[in-house]
């Protein structure tokens, strides 16, 4: 099957009107590390197996930078971009290296040793830090959040044609959806047209629909599915009837959620009153542990269960904790805010 796939690409190409760039892929064994073969993969458009001859194999194949391939050597998958170039896969090393020093693979293997080198960097020099230096760690760290930022958006900007853009574009420390939107939108519509940047472009618009500032979106759980009729509830029974009220959206499996709780319920014990109130809305998770968990984390207050992806999805929301501070009209006053942000975005917003 997968030969014939492979044929079947070859025939493609000798039929087109306009013979499309094609990539060479080669490598060689030590003769006693030589397997039969090799598996060539590119996505759901290319699965090959090539023979492995006197420790060498060599194919040729379709040019196609905006996804990223795979020679797959004994069960191991060592990445290369089909860029047109000759790539030579170093089996041992566990690399592909192209022939065309500016081409995409030269460039991606450029971006992992920066980022390699990048991140070896700033943990040997944020271990440097004592326990007394918090401020200089943090301002640290912000210097070099920005110096990361920069150097993905340069990448995405010189690469938004292929594959290697669309890495940095997913590695960037960026909140402002906006922006990230307006990244997304660079890129070439062949990369636009791939399902998951599809995916991205509708989590971002969800996000600025659903920035601070703008109103609640409203949504219905049916919470024990063999009783819709007494189970059912929507978001707006709790937020928007003019309290301030505080959503955490959070799963039971969820390490982060669970060491989030004690500010939650520090949070809960100090404004919980009139015009103050918390729910806890549970996402990706069964019932039954949700059920479980909650008074095991010290959850006493309002509750939404069995939501699973209708949240999460309205709002743009990828990972959790992910925590929202509504107005008593059901403004979203803050979001995204964990630890002693929490507390702090309460206490302003009560005026205290």
């Amino acid at each position: 099957m997968k030969k014939m796939m492979y044929l079947a690409a070859a025939a493609l190409l000798l039929a087109a009107c306009n013979t499309p760039k094609t990539t060479r892929i080669t490598g060689t064994f030590a003769d006693d590390s030589a397997p039969e073969t090799v598996d060539v993969v590119i996505g759901e458009a290319l699965d090959t197996t090539v023979a492995v001859v006197d420790g060498r194999f060599d194919v040729v194949i379709p040019s196609d930078p905006t996804v990223m391939g795979y020679v797959e050597v004994a069960g191991s998958p060592i990445p290369f971009v089909a860029d047109g170039s000759t790539i030579t896969v170093d089996t041992e090393e566990g690399i592909a290296v192209s022939s065309d020093k500016k081409g995409v693979q030269s460039r991606l293997n450029a971006y992992n040793e920066w980022m390699r080198t990048f991140m070896d960097e700033y943990r040997a020099k944020a271990s440097e830090f004592g326990e007394d230096e918090e401020d200089a760690a943090m301002a640290y760290f912000d210097e070099t959040i920005a110096k990361y930022n920069d150097y993905q958006k340069k990448t995405i900007r010189e690469n938004s044609d292929n594959i290697l853009g669309l890495m940095a574009l997913s590695q960037l420390a960026e909140d402002d959806a906006e922006e990230m939107l307006s990244l997304l939108n660079s890129l070439s519509d062949a990369l636009k047209s791939l399902p998951a940047v599809e995916q991205m472009k509708a989590s971002y618009e969800t996000k600025i629909q659903t920035k601070e500032g703008t109103p609640f979106v409203d949504f219905t759980v049916v919470q024990d599915p063999e009783n819709p009729e007494t189970s059912t509830v929507k978001f707006s029974d709790y937020v928007g009837q003019g309290k301030y009220m505080l959503v955490d959206f959070w799963a039971s499996w969820c390490g982060p959620c669970r060491a989030e709780m004690p500010n939650l319920v520090n949070v809960y014990n100090t404004y919980h009153g009139d015009n103050f109130d918390m729910l806890s809305v549970a996402v990706w998770d069964k019932v039954e542990d949700t059920v479980a968990a909650a008074p095991e984390v010290g959850i006493v207050w309002n509750q939404i269960v069995n939501a699973q992806k209708i949240p999460t999805d309205l709002y743009g929301i990828e990972g959790i904790p992910h925590i929202i501070l509504f107005g008593p009209d059901g403004t979203i006053l803050r979001r995204g805010i964990r630890g002693a942000q929490i507390g702090e975005a309460v206490k302003e917003a009560l005026g205290l």
